[in-house]
Parts: structure tokens; C-alpha cells; sequence
């Protein structure tokens, strides 16, 4: 394991409230002893956001504190958080500690850590061979690029930009004051699991606001689409806002977070079979519905959008993509659920659940 998959599995749980860099030297404070601190000392802020961020591997600074380490001194770094805290780090580490539990997590993850600097520190430096893959993502993100990617199917449809759809300058005024007033929330709610990290204490007032807002702006919405998109998302909002609650979250004293609750047998299993799967789904959701409110091409993983033209079918003439000897023709044959737009006063929509054939 890189340091950068460590820190990174680590931060959600018990680095809230620290900055990406003071949190990377943080561990490497809580595993060198004071002979070493002075190491730690000369390198600069940037250096250890690299370090978290994975821009920069540990060697050098490991080549010059592996004299200094002292796993115990991590072991009670990890001591000082709560029961809850710490089962969050086991479950975030089962795939790398198989054995990890409550009562030897302190030792697990000291021992994996002090792995991952002497690993670094042998490392011997050489040159990137041409056409390299590049490193997997850090493990903490598999999970939020999951919930992202998961809106990839849904948003096909929706490769042409919505404002394009949009002949209403008030609609165009209304998408546009919608995609700002949402943006920063549903962003927020894809890239955090509530299950598993500290979650901001104020999401649930920004949701109601939305809420609010919109209650009154959504019927000013003149594009049948676009008013369907509105209510979906605030529908999946509010769903969420939910388990943003006493229920199932508390709020950290002298911390503007709140921590999903797993003080007790009964919130232990209401976290894992409640609060867990049900954010995940609706946080895939959003993924989906953010995707249709920001599309871009790339989506359906075309670099180039490809104009496609509808024959004209007469009810008493047969379809030309029937006919046989029109050889040049390129016949496209779409088989899944299909949005077809209309460029004139109107859209329409079409769905699709047989096979329509088309001419080009």
C-alpha cells in the first residue's frame, strides 16, 4: 500500500475538520519520535499535500526518518479515538487487515503504516517505462467514483446541453439559477458517505433551502423536462435529508460536523443495514440526476456528437431501412430507451422499449 491509499482511508474518519496537509504530517508526527521531528519540521505545506494527494511518494522523507520510527507512539495516536471512530477505520481497512478489529486496531494499523515507510525507504529510483499505466486511485475514492460513474448509463440521453432544449428565456434563467443554488450540495453529497465521515452540520439547512426556494420557482418552469428534473432532485433531497437527522447522525462538541451514531448494538446494526444502504442508493441517484443537469459528451464516452436523422415513414410505403438493395445506406438500429429532440417550438420525447430503425 502507498501512503497516499493510507492517509486517504484515514482522513475520512478521523481527520474532519483538518486541512489535507496538516493531517498527512499529523501522521507522520505521530509515528517518529523526537530525534526526527526536526525532519518533519524543514518540509513545506505544499510538500505534504503531494504526499496526500499521491502527486509525490514518501521515499526521501522515509529514507530519513526510518531511524526514528516507533510504532507504539502511533498505537496511542489511534487509542485516543473513540470506540466508534476506531470500528469505522476497521471496516475501512478489512481489505488490506483482514484480521483488524476494535481491540487491535492501534497495533494493525501501526504495524501497516511503519510497512509503508521501511517499503518507501528501499525503494530505488528509476525512471517511469514508456506507455506506463498509471497508479489506481487512492481506495478511499473507489467508493464516491463509484457513486459518480454510476450515472453514466442514465446520462446517454442527455449529451446535448439542456440549455439548448430550452426556447424559454425564463426557463434558460430559471436552469441556470438551479444548476448554482444545487450545484455545491449535490457535489457534496456525492463525494461524502455520512456512514462512514463527518458530514458538514449545516447540509441539512442548505437542502431545506433548496427546498424552499423551489417550492414557488418550480412552477414558473414552462419545459416539461426540465421541470421533472427540479422535482426529481429535490424529491431525492429531501429523501436524504432524512438520515441527516438526530436519528441517525449526532453532532462532535466544539465541531461543525455531525457523526453517524454507533454507540450501541442497536445503532451498530441501524448504521450498517439502514443508514449505509440507504445513502449509498440515494447518493447514486443524485450522481445520476447531477450527470442529467451538467451533461457533457463525454458521458457516452463520445468525443464527437453524431447527428442522427429520423426517416419520415408514410403509413402506406414500407421504411427504406426494409429495403435491401439501398446498400449505402448506414442503417442505426437502437434497442435501449431512447430520448429523440425535436429542434423547433416543441420537444418531444420519445421512449423506446422495441427496436426503432433509422436511416442515415
Amino acid at each position: 500500500m502507498r501512503f497516499t491509499e493510507f492517509v486517504n482511508l484515514l482522513h475520512p474518519v478521523i481527520g474532519a475538520g483538518n486541512s489535507t496537509h496538516a493531517f498527512a504530517k499529523t501522521l507522520f508526527d505521530s509515528i517518529v519520535t523526537e530525534e526526527g521531528q526536526d525532519v518533519l519540521d524543514e518540509l513545506s505545506e505544499s510538500t505534504y499535500k503531494a504526499y496526500f494527494n499521491g502527486n509525490t511518494e514518501i521515499t526521501k522523507l522515509a529514507k530519513k526518518i526510518s531511524a526514528y520510527i516507533e510504532p507504539e507512539e502511533f498505537v496511542d495516536y489511534i487509542g485516543q479515538f473513540s470506540d466508534a471512530a476506531v470500528q469505522s477505520l476497521c471496516d475501512s481497512f478489512q481489505e488490506y487487515l483482514a484480521d483488524i478489529n476494535l481491540h487491535n486496531a492501534g497495533e494493525k494499523l501501526a504495524g501497516l503504516f511503519s510497512l509503508i515507510i521501511k517499503e518507501a525507504a528501499s525503494t530505488k529510483k528509476k525512471g517511469t517505462p514508456k506507455g506506463a499505466k498509471n497508479e489506481e486511485p487512492p481506495a478511499s475514492s473507489r467508493l464516491n467514483d463509484a457513486v459518480f460513474k454510476s450515472g453514466t448509463a442514465v446520462a446517454e440521453a442527455w449529451n446535448s446541453a439542456v440549455t439548448q432544449l430550452l426556447d424559454n428565456e425564463d426557463d434558460k434563467r430559471l436552469h441556470a439559477k438551479f444548476r448554482t443554488d444545487s450545484d455545491d450540495v449535490l457535489r457534496y453529497i456525492i463525494d461524502h458517505d455520512p456512514s462512514s465521515e463527518a458530514t458538514s452540520i449545516t447540509l441539512a439547512d442548505e437542502i431545506a433551502a433548496i427546498d424552499r426556494t423551489w417550492q414557488y420557482d418550480l412552477r414558473k418552469i414552462k419545459d416539461d423536462g426540465f421541470r421533472k428534473l427540479v422535482t426529481d432532485i429535490i424529491k431525492v433531497l429531501n429523501e436524504y435529508n432524512y438520515y441527516l437527522s438526530e436519528k441517525f447522525l449526532r453532532a462532535i462538541p466544539g465541531r461543525s460536523v455531525l457523526w453517524f451514531r454507533n454507540e450501541s448494538l442497536e445503532e451498530g446494526d441501524q448504521l450498517r443495514e439502514v443508514l449505509r444502504p440507504q445513502t449509498l442508493r440515494l447518493r447514486k441517484e443524485i450522481a445520476e440526476l447531477y450527470k442529467k443537469l451538467f451533461p457533457i459528451p463525454e458521458d457516452n464516452g463520445q468525443v464527437e456528437a453524431e447527428t442522427i436523422q429520423a426517416e419520415v415513414v408514410d403509413d402506406n410505403e414500407p421504411s427504406g431501412a426494409a429495403d435491401a438493395d439501398k446498400e449505402d445506406k448506414k442503417i442505426t438500429v437502437i434497442q435501449h430507451q431512447t430520448n429523440v429532440v425535436q429542434n423547433g417550438e416543441n420537444n418531444i420525447n420519445l421512449t423506446n422499449n422495441g427496436t426503432i430503425n433509422f436511416n442515415l
